[in-house]
C-alpha cells in the first residue's frame, strides 16, 4: 500500500506544520522490537490513572508478550487474519533515517467469517494524528476483501477514549461483564458488521 499522508488540525487553524507521513503494511519479524515496546507503553498509558490496576497491567502485558505477541506469524498470519503496523520515515541523529513503528494492529480469525481486533495500539507522540483511525481501516478493508463479515474487540473500562474512538467508528457495544470484583474491572465488548 502506497504511503498515505494524514492531514493534522493545529489549535490555530490558520498555523501549518507537517504531519507525519504514515505507511500501514503488514508485521515483519524484525519489527518484534518496537511491537513489544509499543503494546507495553500503550497498556501502561492507558493503566496510569489507576495505580490500583498497575500490578493488573503488568502482569497482563508480560502474559500477551509471551502469547500470541511472542508468535504473531502463527496466532494471526497462518489462520487466516493479519497482523499490521503503522510507519514513519523518522530521522536519526547521525542523519540517517529509519522505518519507525508508530502503531499496530491485529485481526486474529474465528469462526464464522468473523474476526477479532487485537493489540491496538498508537504511539503516545502520534496520537490525534488519525493513525488509529488509518489503522482500523485498514483491517476493515482487508477483512471484507478477505470474505469476513464481522469485526469484534474487547477493551477495558479504564480505556475510556478508545470506547469513544471504538463508537465513533461505527461498533456498538454490545455488552459489558464484570472481569473482576477486587478491584473492579470491567470489560466492554464491541461489534461491526462488515
Amino acid at each position: 500500500m502506497a504511503p498515505t499522508e494524514i492531514a493534522s488540525k493545529a489549535s490555530d487553524p490558520l498555523a501549518t506544520f507537517a504531519a507525519p507521513v504514515v505507511q500501514i503494511r503488514p508485521y515483519r519479524p524484525e519489527d518484534k522490537k518496537e511491537v513489544d515496546a509499543l503494546f507495553a507503553a500503550g497498556m501502561l498509558f492507558c493503566g496510569g490513572d489507576h495505580p490500583e490496576f498497575l500490578y493488573l497491567w503488568e502482569n497482563y502485558i508480560e502474559e500477551c508478550l509471551d502469547d500470541d505477541l511472542a508468535n504473531i506469524e502463527n496466532v494471526y498470519v497462518k489462520p487466516g487474519g493479519n497482523f499490521w503496523v503503522a510507519t514513519i520515515d523518522d530521522e536519526q541523529q547521525d542523519g540517517g533515517r529509519r522505518e519507525k513503528v508508530i502503531g499496530m494492529v491485529g485481526l486474529e480469525a474465528k469462526p464464522n467469517q468473523e474476526g477479532e481486533l487485537r493489540r491496538m495500539s498508537v504511539d503516545s507522540a502520534y496520537r490525534r494524528y488519525g493513525v488509529g483511525r488509518m489503522l482500523v481501516t485498514h483491517l476493515e478493508t482487508w477483512a471484507k476483501a478477505n470474505g469476513f463479515v464481522k469485526v469484534w474487540l474487547t477493551t477495558g473500562e479504564v480505556m475510556i477514549h478508545a470506547r469513544k474512538f471504538y463508537l465513533s467508528m461505527g461498533y456498538e457495544h454490545t455488552r459489558t461483564i464484570v472481569v473482576s470484583e477486587e478491584p473492579r474491572f470491567q470489560a466492554f465488548y464491541f461489534t461491526k458488521t462488515l
